[in-house]
C-alpha cells in the first residue's frame, strides 16, 4: 500500500514537472513568436485601415482637381469668346494698347506683382520657365485672368539653340507641365533673348528655322517694342523712364513691354508705370489670339 502511494506521488510529481515545463515552453513560444506575429497583424490592420482612409482622401482630391481643371477649361473657352467679341467690336480706348509681359518667372516677387496688377485691374502676360513653384502659379495666372505664355524650361542658350530637336524638347517639357497643372495648352511663345538674339549664332540659321517651325506646330511668338532694360541692370527709376518715355514719344497702337518678374526693381516701378500709362489714355491688355504679333528682325 505504501509503495502504491509513493508511485502515485512520483507520477503526480512527474506530471506537474512536465506540465510546468510545457507551460513554460508554450509561454516562451508565445512571447517570442506568437505575440510578435499578433502585434504585426494588429499593426498591419491599422496600417491597412489608415491606407484605406488615405486612398479615399487621394481619390477625393483627384476628383476635386479634375473638376477644377474642367472649370478652368470652360473659363478659358468663355474668355476666348469674349476676346473675339472685343476684337470684332474694336473696343479699344483711343486704339492704344499696352501689353505688360513678364519673363523668366515665377519668382519671389511674383505675388507682389500680381497684387499690384489686381489693384488696378490690369491683365498681363507671363512667359514662364520651369521653376519649382510653376504648378501653383500656372493656375494662379489663369485664375486671375492673365495670359500664360511659354518662355523656356531651362533657359540655357547653349542647350536649347543647339538644335531644332533640343529647342522643342525644352519647349514641350514646359508646355506639358503647364497643361498637366491647368488643363490649358498655351500657344504663345517668347524666345529666350528674343527672335533677334545673337547668342544662338554658334548654330547658324537656327532662329530662322525655329521661328518658322513654331507656326507649323500651332504656336505664335511675341517679341517686344519697348524694353524696360530691367535685365540690363536698370534701377526702378530707369525702368519707369524707359517704359513711360517710350510711350510718350511713340504713335504705336500696340506696345509690348519687356519686363521680368524676377527683378525687384521691376516690382518697385510697376505701380507708377500703370498709373501714368492709364493717365496717358492707354488700355492694358494681355496677349490673346487677336494681339498684333510684334517680331524683331531675325539675325540668325
Amino acid at each position: 500500500m505504501k509503495n502504491k502511494h509513493i508511485t502515485i506521488i512520483l507520477i503526480l510529481t512527474i506530471f506537474l514537472i512536465t506540465l510546468t515545463i510545457t507551460i513554460f515552453n508554450l509561454n516562451k513560444i508565445y512571447i517570442n513568436k506568437i505575440k510578435p506575429i499578433n502585434i504585426k497583424i494588429n499593426t498591419y490592420s491599422k496600417l491597412k485601415e489608415k491606407n484605406k482612409e488615405l486612398n479615399e482622401k487621394i481619390l477625393k482630391e483627384n476628383n476635386k482637381y479634375n473638376e477644377n481643371k474642367k472649370t478652368l477649361a470652360k473659363y478659358l473657352i468663355e474668355r476666348e469668346k469674349l476676346e473675339k467679341i472685343i476684337y470684332e467690336k474694336n473696343d479699344k480706348a483711343d486704339g492704344k494698347i499696352i501689353y505688360l509681359t513678364f519673363d523668366d518667372g515665377p519668382s519671389i516677387y511674383t505675388d507682389e506683382i500680381l497684387n499690384i496688377l489686381d489693384k488696378y485691374d490690369v491683365k498681363a502676360t507671363f512667359f514662364v520657365t520651369c521653376s519649382d513653384n510653376l504648378d501653383y502659379y500656372a493656375k494662379k495666372y489663369i485664375e486671375k485672368g492673365h495670359t500664360l505664355g511659354l518662355h523656356s524650361c531651362t533657359h540655357k542658350y547653349g542647350q536649347i539653340y543647339s538644335s531644332e530637336e533640343n529647342y522643342f524638347n525644352d519647349l514641350n517639357m514646359l508646355s506639358n507641365i503647364v497643361e498637366n497643372s491647368t488643363g490649358y495648352k498655351s500657344k504663345y511663345v517668347r524666345f529666350p533673348g528674343g527672335s533677334s538674339n545673337t547668342v544662338s549664332r554658334f548654330n547658324r540659321g537656327i532662329m530662322t528655322t525655329l521661328s518658322k517651325k513654331l507656326y507649323e506646330y500651332g504656336y505664335k511668338y511675341y517679341d517686344w517694342n519697348i524694353d524696360s532694360n530691367d535685365a540690363g541692370g536698370a534701377d526702378s527709376n530707369q525702368i519707369y523712364s524707359n517704359v513711360i518715355g517710350a510711350l510718350e514719344y511713340s504713335n504705336r497702337d500696340t506696345s509690348i513691354v519687356l519686363m521680368h518678374d524676377t527683378k525687384v526693381e521691376t516690382k518697385n516701378a510697376l505701380e507708377k508705370i500703370i498709373i501714368d500709362a492709364l493717365n496717358m489714355g492707354y488700355t492694358f491688355g494681355n496677349i490673346n489670339d487677336y494681339t498684333k504679333e510684334i517680331h524683331h528682325y531675325i539675325n540668325n
